[in-house]
């Protein structure tokens, strides 16, 4: 299913960007990056939606190792679709698969009435760029959002 066009300008906020997250743990991150997207207005519910993401992850690790996460949820706590994008060079431990810590987070939120495939489609595709060495290297090295947000670009246009 092709993305629709008008959601890649909207879904990548300069806002929600946070070049270097605060903690080293998972679940604290994921209230990180929640809060941020509670600071703009996207989120209505911050302990729904962070309730949701930990029992997602209690399910499985959202990080399919090679150092990024990709968290995401569908819900009636989130008002418009957006990706919330947090950078670690210390790294996280995220109980990824591979047992190396995260250095990029994308948190992936889509309001419940947003089509299943759609979101989904939009995961896949930021999954598929950041499991590419060279794509999270220009995440964690970029000087400004913009950097970022060229390479999320790359994979949901």
């Amino acid at each position: 299913m092709p993305m629709d066009g008008t959601l890649v300008p909207a879904a990548l906020d300069p806002s929600l960007y946070i070049p270097e997250l605060k903690s080293r743990r998972r679940d604290r991150v994921l209230a990180e990056l929640v809060g941020r997207a509670l600071s703009i207005g996207i989120v209505r519910h911050a302990d729904a939606l962070l309730d949701l993401l930990s029992r997602r992850e209690s399910l499985g690790s959202t990080s399919p190792g090679r150092g990024f996460a990709v968290p995401a949820a569908r819900s009636l706590a989130v008002s418009d679709s957006r990706i919330v994008v947090g950078c670690s060079r210390r790294g996280i431990d995220w109980a990824a698969k591979d047992d190396q810590p995260v250095n990029v987070v994308a948190l992936v939120l889509s309001p419940a009435e947003s089509p299943a495939a759609l979101h989904v489609d939009l995961v896949a595709r930021v999954v598929a760029a950041l499991r590419l060495q060279r794509a999270r290297q220009r995440v964690i090295e970029a000087e400004s959002f913009e950097g970022v947000a060229a390479v999320l670009r790359e994979a949901i246009e």
